[in-house]
C-alpha cells in the first residue's frame, strides 16, 4: 500500500494570524478559504488546514493529521486483520477534511484522503515538512497499526533506538519521518518544549538554516538538545503550536533514507 501523510489539522480561533505567519516565514500558499473561516496551505505536498473551532469543540492547536489511501476497501481488509476493533466513519471530505477517518491504537484521529486531500501537483520546494510527532503510551502497537494497516516502514533509527531499549520508534512513510514518542507518564526522549499527548509537533526542512532562523520573529526559536536524532531547532508560532526545522541533521523519511537540506 504506497500511502503517505499528507494532511495536518490545526484549530485556531483565528486562522488568519496563523495562515500569514506560515506564508510569511514559511513560503505556504494558499489553497482555499471556507465561508466558516476555515484556511488550507500547501508547501506543495501537504495540506495544512487551519480550522475555526467548531460548536462543542474546546481543544485548540495540532489536532490530527491524515494519510492518502487508495481505496477504503484495502484499508478495511488491513484493519479487519490488524485492528478489528478500529472504527472507520465517514468525514465532510472537501479541501479542508478527509473522506474517512479512523482511530489508532492511543486513540488519535486519523484522516484518510483518496484525493491526496486535494493538494497540488507540483514540485516540492524549500521550505518543505518533513516530519511530525506524535506522544503515545503506547508506542510499539501505534508502530504495528501504521506499518501494517497502511505499510509504512520502521527506519533504522528507531532499530537502534529499541536496541538500546528506549520505547521512542520512528516510522517512515517515503515522504515523511513519523516519531512515536512517550507520553507525558511515559517520557524517555521527552518533549519538555511542549508535553502535548497525541500529535504533539511537525518538522520543516530548510536550506541556509542561519538565514532561515534570522528571518524568524525573535524569540520564537531555540536550539534542540544535541541527543536528538533529527532536527536542530524547534520554534513555536502564534497559537503556542510547536515545530521543528532542521537542515544539516535531516529526516529519515524511508529506511536509510535521508533527506537534508
Amino acid at each position: 500500500m504506497d500511502s503517505q501523510i499528507r494532511y495536518l489539522a490545526i484549530v485556531s480561533e483565528r486562522p488568519d494570524t496563523l495562515a500569514r505567519f506560515y506564508s510569511t516565514y514559511f513560503a505556504m500558499r494558499e489553497l482555499g478559504r471556507s465561508d466558516a473561516g476555515d484556511i488550507a496551505l500547501t508547501d506543495g505536498f501537504y495540506n495544512i488546514a487551519i480550522l475555526k473551532p467548531r460548536d462543542g469543540a474546546t481543544e485548540l492547536g495540532i489536532s490530527h493529521f491524515g494519510i492518502t489511501i487508495d481505496d477504503i476497501r484495502d484499508v478495511e481488509a488491513r484493519l479487519k486483520d490488524f485492528a478489528p476493533q478500529a472504527d472507520i466513519r465517514q468525514e465532510e471530505g472537501g479541501l479542508f477534511h478527509g473522506d474517512y477517518r479512523v482511530t489508532d491504537p492511543s486513540g488519535q484521529t486519523v484522516s484518510l484522503s483518496t484525493h491526496q486531500f486535494h493538494t497540488p501537483k507540483i514540485e516540492r520546494t524549500f521550505p518543505c515538512i518533513r516530519h511530525l510527532a506524535v506522544c503515545v503510551p503506547n508506542n510499539d502497537a501505534v508502530l504495528d497499526f501504521y506499518v501494517n494497516v497502511f505499510g509504512f516502514r520502521e527506519s533504522t533509527t528507531s532499530k537502534k533506538i529499541r536496541a538500546q531499549n528506549r520505547v521512542v520508534r520512528w516510522a517512515a512513510d517515503g515522504a515523511t519521518a513519523m516519531a512515536i514518542l512517550p507520553d507525558r507518564d511515559h517520557r524517555d526522549m521527552n518533549e519538555r518544549e511542549s508535553p502535548r499527548d497525541g500529535l504533539n509537533h511537525f518538522g520543516w526542512l530548510v536550506t541556509d538554516i542561519e538565514h532561515f532562523l534570522d528571518s524568524l520573529p525573535e524569540g520564537c526559536i531555540s536550539k534542540r538538545p544535541s541527543s536528538r536524532p533529527m532536527a536542530e531547532y524547534r520554534g513555536f508560532d502564534p497559537d503556542r503550536n510547536p515545530f521543528d526545522v532542521s537542515q544539516d541533521k535531516g529526516y529519515e523519511i524511508d529506511v536509510d533514507r535521508w533527506v537534508r537540506g
